[in-house]
């Protein structure tokens, strides 16, 4: 879903929820096409990590985010219910890299 807000020069984008690794890799694509880019992650009380991407392309503000089950996460993610903290770039990479290969040794 995208929603454009003109008078602000921003733009909201959540990403289509699709499997964790898929889901990760989607915000990390977004991350990678954007400028000056923070991250962060939050643990909801519904078992959900949503994840939030922001960056500038062209001079538009682009707020990317989405969310995986927190179940997903196997411990990677030290989080605390309801905390939420801010995240590198890397640690999505690595978070993502992590989930794929638990994916792979379960098939």
């Amino acid at each position: 879903m995208v929603s454009l807000r003109p008078a602000d020069g921003e733009v909201d984008v959540q990403v289509a929820a699709t499997a964790a690794v898929m889901h990760l890799s989607e915000l990390l694509v977004w991350a990678y096409t954007l400028e000056s880019v923070t991250a962060s992650w939050w643990r909801t009380d519904h078992g959900s990590l949503h994840l939030t991407v922001e960056g500038r392309a062209q001079g538009v503000r682009f707020h990317v985010y989405g969310g995986i089950g927190f179940h997903h996460c196997a411990g990677l993610v030290p989080l605390a219910v309801d905390a939420s903290e801010g995240v590198s770039i890397d640690e999505l990479y690595t978070l993502r890299d992590l989930l794929a290969q638990e994916t792979e040794v379960a098939a």
